[in-house]
């Protein structure tokens, strides 16, 4: 496993299908919290532009930009190996993932609690997100049908399609959910969802939202602003300091 460091920066994967990339500053944030934040939204957009353009030699150009990489143990799946459930609820899910009975609105609820469960068993969980399961697909599928605009399973389908690929699905969910969603903050988290969950696959998000929503709507402007936002880091990053 490769575990990379940059400067005193830690990037350390764990399961967490929720990735909020904000580009409007909160009320709380300050200069300085807004300014990092930018800073590592510039970072990711470098390295993902590394793996896209230099697949071969990821590791000589990473160094280049002050990555330094160490070779560890796996821990997540060691973790993973070694997770077993911890209560009714998980047993539950994990008989459900085994096929042992079919997909309901039970399913759906458990599978929910315990993805907001303050004792979430992550490991449990996030291995069956690597095998692929194909009943945590049709769950999260189906709880998509019932709730279309969830940025919660939207991200957990996102995370889902890591490691098998869905993207028509996880367009088509995206676009229904734009299309539907009618509070403009959550409107702008998703389409940044949007974005980033499908750029690595190629998939040209704004512009296909930009079809969808006029610049003279509510809608169309929020996408004109986080794109022309995301153009502004993307520049500041080929010159950013690490």
């Amino acid at each position: 496993m490769l575990i990379w460091w940059l400067k005193s920066i830690e990037f350390v994967s764990n399961y967490n299908p929720i990735k909020k990339v904000p580009v409007l500053m909160s009320k709380k944030s300050t200069p300085l919290d807004e300014f990092q934040k930018i800073r590592n939204e510039m970072v990711v957009d470098k390295v993902n532009e590394i793996f896209r353009k230099h697949p071969d030699k990821y590791i000589q150009k990473m160094e280049e930009i002050g990555f330094q990489y160490h070779e560890e143990d796996d821990f997540e799946k060691i973790e993973e190996d070694n997770a077993v459930p911890q209560n009714k609820r998980q047993k539950y899910l994990i008989a459900y993932f085994k096929g042992e009975f079919e997909l309901s609105k039970q399913v759906l609820m458990a599978y929910l609690e315990e993805r907001e469960s303050e004792n979430t068993n992550y490991p449990l969980i996030r291995k069956y997100f690597k095998k692929a399961n194909p009943h945590l697909k049709n769950l999260l599928l189906f709880g998509l049908d019932q709730s279309p605009t969830s940025m919660a399973l939207l991200r957990d389908l996102a995370y889902f399609h890591e490691f098998s690929n869905l993207l028509d699905e996880l367009v088509k969910r995206f676009i229904s959910a734009c299309q539907q969603e009618s509070d403009i903050m959550n409107f702008g988290e998703m389409i940044q969802e949007f974005y980033y969950s499908t750029e690595l696959d190629g998939y040209d998000a704004l512009s296909q939202l930009k079809e969808l929503f006029p610049s003279d709507t509510e809608k169309g402007g929020n996408v004109e602003f986080f794109s022309t936002e995301l153009m502004k880091q993307k520049e500041g990053s080929d010159d950013i300091e690490l």
